[in-house]
């Protein structure tokens, strides 16, 4: 009954967005507003964020599934964004971030559902209530949303592209939103992991939108099936650290359960059946999550309860805020002396005076961070500016020979 009542809000807001022309407030904000995307690495909620991206012009800041990374929070006030829109739900987006934002006053929403279908609903809901004039003759791009190759096809099509992703619970959803879009053109991309899904899609898309309909189907690779398990192996890795300290049966038992699916698609992977080898490691994937999700919220449970771990936590955000500003060039003298008195009162095991000092140290940053807002977007933009340069210069003059050092400043931008 909620996710019904969900749906028709979202639908009567979706109807007003496209009969109520913009104000001119809303205008100005298309075009001029410095938004920042933070998303979580899950592949749907990650290309969907891309697709937005290009349209607002706003920079995407990644976080771990799952996990709260305190450096996370200094990559968004090294951009000094106006605005930040977080795609995904807490289990995906730690509540903590939002904790940051408030406490340095950085504004910031939050779009979700309880999964990725319904994240994929609420996203293109605040597109209509605040940029409908760019979702106008728009290519819609429909794939399943479990689908990692065709994710990563949508993901990369060019153009003025949104994402729509279908599963068998959602496909008249789906077909309403595609109706209110008005799409005139519509690609289905499938592989033979989906096709059984979208085949279906395809049929009711005909039926019930006068639209340009195509269908591109697409092999699974032994390159796509690799890709499966190593994304399934690292999130089955996060899994295992993550309940490593912590005692829950059931958790435990779905690792195990994870653990197999991903040896089995390993064996069939060497007998080079590599669409099962990737069903098997979509399946190993979505148990892992669980996993994660479990082990995140019990985490949170002994956070909350933990002095401790919540000033090393404060601790090392603040020092990584710090660092990032001293980076672009201000001077924070000040502040480094606050923290290194933290520290050492943490050290000294005088928790009382630490949180003090952390509180501090908070608020002197953000007064910072607001006083001097324009100028640290400003400098961040200019190192960016310098990065693509160096980064054009070097594929200049390359010739073919830099892949490797690519990669390694392709994990270090991810990083940064």
């Amino acid at each position: 009954m909620m996710l019904k009542k969900t749906l028709a809000l979202l639908f009567g807001f979706l109807i007003l967005a496209s009969a109520v022309p913009l104000s001119r407030a809303q205008t100005e904000t298309t075009t001029s507003l410095n938004l920042v995307i933070l998303v979580s690495d899950n592949e749907a909620d990650y290309a969907l964020a891309q697709k937005v991206a290009e349209y607002l012009n706003a920079s995407i800041i990644v976080t771990p599934w799952g996990v709260y990374d305190p450096n996370v929070t200094s990559q968004i006030v090294a951009r000094a964004p106006d605005l930040v829109l977080i795609i995904g739900g807490p289990a995906a987006v730690s509540e903590e971030y939002e904790n940051d934002l408030q406490d340095l006053g950085i504004p910031y929403v939050r779009r979700w559902g309880a999964n990725r279908y319904e994240t994929n609903l609420a996203v293109l809901q605040y597109l209509f209530e605040n940029y409908s004039e760019l979702l106008k003759n728009v290519k819609v791009v429909i794939v399943y949303g479990e689908d990692i190759t065709a994710i990563r096809k949508a993901e990369n099509i060019t153009g003025r592209a949104i994402i729509i992703y279908v599963d068998e619970d959602y496909l008249e959803n789906q077909t309403q939103i595609l109706q209110l879009l008005n799409a005139t053109t519509v690609l289905i991309i499938n592989t033979p992991y989906s096709e059984n899904i979208t085949e279906r899609v395809r049929e009711r898309v005909r039926e019930k939108i006068k639209a340009n309909v195509t269908y591109e189907n697409t092999t699974i690779t032994a390159e796509d099936a690799l890709l499966a398990i190593q994304i399934a192996e690292n999130k089955t890795m996060l899994a295992e650290s993550l309940v490593a300290n912590i005692s829950i049966p059931a958790a435990e038992k779905l690792l195990e359960n994870a653990k197999e699916h991903l040896e089995e698609a390993k064996e069939a992977y060497n007998e080079t059946k590599y669409g099962r080898a990737y069903g098997l490691a979509i399946a190993a994937k979505s148990i892992a999550e669980v996993v994660i999700r479990m082990a995140s919220e019990e985490k949170q449970i002994m956070l909350h309860n933990n002095e401790t771990m919540k000033i090393e936590i404060k601790l090392e955000k603040l020092e990584d805020i710090v660092e990032r500003l001293e980076e672009l060039g201000f001077n924070v003298t000040e502040e480094k002396a606050l923290l290194e008195q933290a520290e050492q009162a943490y050290e000294n095991g005088d928790y009382a005076l630490a949180k003090q000092l952390l509180e501090q140290l908070k608020e002197l940053i953000r007064t910072k961070y607001h006083n001097e807002k324009e100028l640290i977007r400003a400098r961040w933009e200019e190192k960016e500016k310098h990065h693509r340069e160096d980064k054009e210069h070097k594929e200049k003059n390359c010739h073919g020979e830099c892949h490797h050092e690519d990669e390694n400043e392709k994990e270090e931008e991810e990083n940064s």
